[in-house]
């Protein structure tokens, strides 16, 4: 008898990976944002396998937590989810292989996004394709996976995001390394979007800043208090000099720094 496999993942869009993707399901990109101004985003979906895969499309409510997100309490849904503005368009899709086919969110006519910020995740399923799975005797198991992907849509009213940067602080991992941990605050009614960077000025006359690390796909979510972000600086020692933790705007939020943090670093002793 065949077993049956699923696999969910939460492209995290913010809160973080460069590209949705789950074996032979591929989304771009990681998030929309829907604004009266921009009243319908596109995705698109790939399909990088030999099969025919079948689809279909719909909301999932998830709640922003210091490191991804968590279920949404149904008591708190109402007030965080976008769709009830929007409209996804279709419902349901076949795909060939080494094809695409694009998922449009639009805003209902006629209505007017909420002041502040809601967000619901476009959850795109795929129907169970069969698959040989081998085992040391080489004969076939039969399973059957389904994936699953979701990717945020946000729709923004009037408002404005900010944040700030606090509790930075070095640690050393298991392997003796340094890493910069901080805590984003988000603190206006937008949600960020960003990426995080680690950079060291030596001590000295002519010594030029070094990025040490970059932490990509930054969100910082009106509906979690603060957002724990890690940074492999992938040394054991820096020497004497300053780090500068920045958090800084990309796509809608290009150029804007959102917050940034120094501190001095003594040589060790």
């Amino acid at each position: 008898m065949a077993s049956t496999i699923r696999q969910s993942l939460s492209a995290l869009g913010g809160l973080f990976l460069s590209l949705a993707s789950a074996g032979a399901v591929d989304i771009t990109p990681l998030r929309q944002v829907v604004t009266p101004e921009e009243p319908e985003k596109t995705f698109t979906v790939s399909n990088s396998s030999d099969r025919i895969l079948t689809g279909s499309v719909g909301w999932i409510h998830l709640s922003a937590s210091e490191t991804g997100y968590t279920q949404t309490p149904p008591e708190v849904r109402s007030a965080l989810s976008a769709a009830p503005w929007l409209i996804v368009s279709p419902a349901s899709f076949s795909l060939p292989p080494g094809s695409r086919r694009e998922i449009q969110i639009s805003l209902k006519p006629g209505t007017t996004p909420p002041d502040g910020e809601r967000r619901s995740h476009l959850m795109i399923e795929t129907a169970a394709e069969r698959t040989p799975m081998h085992k040391a005797s080489n004969t076939g198991l039969p399973v059957d996976i389904g994936v699953g992907v979701s990717v945020p849509v946000i729709l923004r009213g009037l408002g404005e995001a900010d944040a700030r940067i606090t509790d930075v602080k070095l640690v050393r991992d298991r392997n003796g390394d340094l890493v910069a941990e901080a805590t984003i605050t988000p603190r206006g009614t937008h949600s960020t979007y960003g990426r995080v960077t680690a950079q060291f000025t030596p001590k000295g006359k002519n010594a030029k800043p070094v990025v040490m690390a970059e932490l990509a796909n930054v969100a910082g979510y009106p509906d979690a208090s603060k957002r724990r972000v890690k940074l492999s600086l992938n040394t054991k020692t820096l020497g004497k000099g300053s780090l500068l933790v920045r958090y800084e705007g990309v796509e809608e939020y290009a150029g804007q720094i959102f917050a940034e943090r120094s501190f001095d670093i003594q040589s060790p002793k």
